[in-house]
């Protein structure tokens, strides 16, 4: 990744910052009285001319080494198990299976691999309610962990959408990097779907504002009987969500938390 300049100013210039690099892509933070803006190196010249004009003094430029983000966070991210899984975002494995099935999901194009709270409470909720043969889908698959579980622990196929155009990218390379056929993903909204279409399972991991607004329309895509696992909402705020999930015809059956997050099984009835 491209590297960052890092400029030490006066602490009295914070004021004007956002007015003089309103439109650059900077940063900055105060610490023990001092001053640091970071800004990339191709608008370093930039900012400092900006700065100057403005009557900002500039006691410091530095270099900063350029950095894999990436590379970085996937080093510090464990293998995550979740029933007959172990979601590893290490190639080579960086932990042995045993006897669950190996899921690689590396950390690529800023998706994860698995390893937060929301994404394994809904693998837990989701496979052990996985209908063998059914249909399944990811809404908000991102790089497609919750639809390939769901291929895995026994699915007959599974779908996912995102609005991030990466996400169906991520999910596809995924897919072939662990063998996983009978799968599906493309980039679009909740309309892309026939209103015709029905799925067994619905899994949504998302925050509340997110899919709050869509828990009607996912809730005419089930069947009678038909499940939809939730995660990524806040366990302060479970009654709240509960009452919405009530509101779209749906009955909760099942809920679960670790930490802040809560995640729900409900059915149509």
């Amino acid at each position: 990744m491209p590297g960052a300049v890092r400029l030490s100013l006066s602490p009295s210039a914070e004021s004007a910052l956002e007015e003089v690099l309103a439109d650059l892509c900077v940063s900055w933070s105060i610490s023990s009285g001092n001053l640091t803006v970071w800004v990339s190196e191709a608008e370093a010249d930039d900012a400092v001319a900006r700065l100057g004009s403005a009557g900002i003094g500039i006691v410091g430029r530095d270099a900063e080494p350029e950095r894999d983000w990436v590379a970085e966070a996937a080093a510090l991210q464990r293998p995550v198990a979740a029933g007959g899984l172990v979601l590893d975002p290490h190639d080579p494995p960086s932990a042995d299976p045993g006897r669950r099935r190996r899921l690689l999901l590396p950390a690529e194009r800023a998706f994860g691999t698995g390893s937060h709270e929301s994404t394994r409470l809904a693998l837990r909720l989701m496979l052990s309610s996985v209908p063998a043969g059914g249909t399944v889908l990811d809404v908000g698959c991102g790089a497609g962990t919750l639809a390939l579980a769901a291929r895995i622990a026994g699915a007959g196929c599974a779908f996912g959408f995102d609005l991030d155009l990466e996400a169906p990218l991520a999910s596809r390379v995924n897919a072939r990097r662990n063998g996983i056929d009978g799968c599906a993903f493309w980039g679009g909204l909740l309309e892309s779907l026939s209103p015709a279409a029905r799925f067994d399972l619905i899994v949504a991991n998302m925050l509340q504002e997110e899919v709050g607004p869509l828990l009607p329309d996912l809730a005419a895509l089930l069947p009678q009987g038909g499940i939809l696992v939730t995660s990524g909402q806040l366990v302060v705020r479970e009654e709240e969500f509960l009452r919405l999930l009530g509101r779209a015809g749906l009955l909760p059956q099942r809920l679960a938390s670790e930490n802040e997050w809560l995640g729900t099984l409900s059915v149509r009835p």
